[in-house]
């Protein structure tokens, strides 16, 4: 059973979080943006950290150490911003540095195990295993599911 869709182009945007290494399908990664200001936005869930203000557009940023659940960044870390699209929709995830384009190929990945974190698995589509380590694939439409309510649709 292959655990990632067919007809992608094989090429993930890597980043690291907590220490552990993640991807998203490049189809869905606009761009990437050094630390920015961010606005608070009142009543949102606690991984929307604000809205971001690119180029006139209002995308939400949600901090992906508060949505999958790792412990808060060390007081004055930097973190740089992704800017993806997934179902119509647009908005930033915060993360704590940017790696490389990799070309994982679909037949690489493998089903989440069931040992993963249920905080993860929701979010957690696939592993790769590469250079004795694992790439955890993320669904970028579930990162994103209530961005809307917080300013960040289309």
């Amino acid at each position: 059973m292959n655990a990632m869709r067919e007809g992608a182009s094989g090429k993930w945007a890597t980043f690291i979080l907590a220490g552990e290494m993640f991807a998203l399908e490049v189809e869905n990664v606009q761009e990437v943006l050094m630390q920015q200001p961010l606005t608070p936005v009142p009543r949102a869930p606690e991984h929307i950290v604000g809205l971001l203000n690119l180029r006139g557009q209002i995308i939400s940023a949600i901090d992906l150490r508060r949505r999958l659940h790792f412990p808060a960044r060390a007081e004055g870390q930097t973190t740089k911003l992704l800017v993806v699209t997934a179902g119509g929709s647009q908005f930033s995830v915060v993360v704590d540095d940017i790696h490389d384009v990799l070309e994982l190929p679909p037949e690489r990945w493998r089903p989440t195990p069931e040992t993963l974190e249920q905080s993860h698995r929701a979010f957690v589509r696939a592993i790769c295993p590469i250079d004795g380590h694992m790439v955890l694939g993320l669904d970028v439409e579930a990162l994103g599911e209530d961005t809307a309510r917080a300013g960040g649709a289309a």
